[in-house]
């Protein structure tokens, strides 16, 4: 006698679906659209299954491939494993590994994060399919401190867009990338401060760099702090001073050798309640800090000090166009001594200034960097004033023992 094969019916599907879908909710896969997918496959006469299914963020996609099959023709869907990817956007990198029905996916993306932590190859992933257990004990290894991976790779854009705000400071504030290379191991590792080192050049004067980077609470982010110059004057001499840096503002790695030469820098600031401003700044040879740092004097633009009205009339051929103004101007703000020309007596002389903001004026130097007295430095068109003024009271002179003779001619006729 033939056997008949009994054929499930609406509600012994729809309880296969409950059960699949209250199965796959428990893993962590709530999705409404893995709904839809198992519906299909239940109400589908097909014995083995598989589906994909994807989540993603700005950091990371996870892939994940179902495997279901039924035991008889007729019988219900059972789910039988997964495989499951994790790619990192910043790196493309990506992990494969196939689990078990009782790994749950949150473990699943640890396993996988560490994988990529680790830089383990897929072939060395052994083995190959884990279980709940296996999971945990992989995870365990060499992770005392039991990091959290799959956090600590979605935090990795931030750490990605947190190195690259450094760098962009590091650049702007004049470092270049000579210390890029560490600075990215020190973050990836997690270190929780430390200090990076930098030189320059500058006159033929060797200034030395060192750059302090701290970690936020949770590491997320780190933040440049401060920098401490040494300046060499010398065999056996050098200076020492720090400079603070707000939110990747502060002077930069020029402008802290300018000042330690004692010029001039022109720089915004900010008051306590992040109201910017400007101000001259100058270190304070007199006073010093607790710490052995100089005391800066400020200049605000209440005190007086205006570059352009000290140097228009002085006969500066630069101050001749827009660009040559900004050109010196910003320069001279920067805290450098800047060359000018001045004609005199027909010929073009070169001279150096600084900005000296705490007595209005600047200062002068010659070609040769000597420092001459300011007084040299005057307006051309009174010079050629004073000549002509003195060629026509000599012609006045000359003009009225004339007119007088002439009169005196003109009675004696």
């Amino acid at each position: 006698m033939d056997t008949i094969s009994k054929q499930p019916t609406f509600a012994d599907r729809g309880i296969n679906l409950y059960e699949l879908k209250t199965q796959l909710a428990d893993l962590g896969f709530v999705r409404p659209d893995i709904t839809d997918r198992l519906r299909e496959i239940v109400l589908s006469d097909n014995v083995r299954f598989n589906f994909q299914h994807r989540e993603r963020n700005e950091q990371v996609t996870l892939d994940c491939w179902f495997d279901f099959y039924r035991k008889v023709p007729e019988g219900p869907v059972i789910l039988h494993s997964y495989d499951a990817a994790l790619m990192q956007h910043s790196t493309m990198e990506t992990s494969y590994r196939a689990f078990q029905i009782d790994t749950p996916i949150d473990m699943a993306c640890q396993v996988l994060a560490k994988q990529l932590a680790e830089n383990l190859p897929d072939s060395e992933a052994k083995p190959w399919m884990l279980n709940k257990e296996a999971a945990k004990f992989y995870l365990s290894q060499n992770n005392p401190k039991q990091i959290d991976f799959f956090n600590q790779l979605n935090s990795n854009v931030m750490n990605t867009q947190n190195l690259d705000f450094l760098k962009k400071t590091l650049l702007n504030l004049g470092f270049g990338e000579q210390v890029n290379a560490d600075l990215e191991k020190n973050i990836t590792a997690k270190t929780p401060e430390f200090v990076l080192t930098a030189k320059h050049e500058f006159n033929q004067q060797k200034v030395d760099y060192t750059l302090h980077f701290k970690g936020g609470e949770n590491l997320d982010n780190y933040f440049f702090n401060k920098f401490d110059t040494t300046l060499k004057k010398g065999k056996d001499n050098e200076e020492n001073q720090t400079f603070y840096i707000n939110k990747g503002n502060g002077v930069t790695a020029k402008e802290a050798f300018n000042l330690m030469e004692g010029r001039a820098v022109y720089k915004q600031l900010y008051n306590k309640e992040g109201e910017g401003y400007h101000a001259w700044l100058q270190l304070d040879n007199n006073n010093q800090t607790q710490n052995g740092n100089k005391e800066i004097k400020r200049f605000n633009e209440n005190y007086g000090f205006d570059l352009n009205e000290v140097l228009k009339g002085k006969g500066i051929k630069e101050l001749a166009t827009p660009e040559g103004t900004d050109n010196l101007f910003r320069s001279l703000k920067k805290g450098n001594n800047q060359q000018i020309t001045v004609e005199r007596d027909g010929e073009d002389k070169k001279y150096f200034i600084a900005a000296s903001p705490q007595f209005k004026t600047v200062d002068l130097f010659d070609h040769q960097m000597k420092k001459i007295k300011r007084e040299e430095l005057l307006k051309p068109e009174q010079k050629q004033t004073t000549s002509k003024s003195q060629k026509k009271g000599e012609q006045q002179k000359e003009d009225a023992p004339v007119k007088k003779q002439a009169n005196k001619r003109k009675m004696t006729v």
